[in-house]
């Protein structure tokens, strides 16, 4: 999945729990899950298997939301993302808390059905259908989010970002090349 969205222009992201090793005796969280991805042990690090490449965005969050108290919304405002495509680990936390606050931010949203994943399938299916009736996300497979993007990659611009949206203000990236052009 990662490696045909690469090939196809599509920004790659990868959200990492990361936590200090003072935080364990405070950070509520661990009270829950217990102590995990603790900077400076492996399973703070992302998986080889998904192979993070130069040019890959990799950002560090502390809470279920990838928005929450971190800089994700605005390195996609950076790069005029508009439309974001879900996979990773616990659909019911992780996935559904990001995806909530995406639709609050006015994202395109896709979750990759067989791309997101939890322990626990009844909580699972549900959290599918929660953010489908009430975030607007399309539950999609990966053989769907593979054929959106060879359309995208096909359509004129060639990436996985939806022409730009006229607005009364002009985007960071707009202003950027605007400031440069003089």
């Amino acid at each position: 999945m990662i490696d045909a969205g690469r090939e196809r222009g599509v920004t790659i992201v990868f959200i990492k729990d990361n936590f200090l090793p003072e935080e364990v005796p405070i950070d509520k969280h661990f009270k829950i899950f217990g102590p995990h991805c603790i900077i400076g042990t492996p399973d703070a690090e992302i998986v080889d298997e998904l192979d993070p490449k130069p040019g890959d965005f990799q950002i560090q969050k502390k809470h279920y939301s990838a928005f929450n108290s971190t800089r994700l919304d605005a390195v996609l405002r950076e790069l005029d993302v508009k439309r974001l495509f879900f996979t990773g680990a616990w659909t019911e936390a992780c996935v559904q808390h990001t995806v909530i606050d995406a639709f609050y931010l006015n994202y395109d949203i896709s979750v990759i059905s067989d791309a997101v994943s939890s322990p626990h399938r009844d909580a699972h299916d549900y959290a599918l259908n929660y953010m489908r009736q009430y975030h607007r996300a399309k539950i999609i497979t990966s053989d769907q989010a593979l054929a959106q993007f060879r359309t995208d990659a096909a359509a004129p611009g060639g990436d996985d970002r939806p022409a730009p949206v006229a607005a009364a203000r002009p985007s960071y990236a707009e202003w950027g090349r605007a400031s440069r052009a003089g």
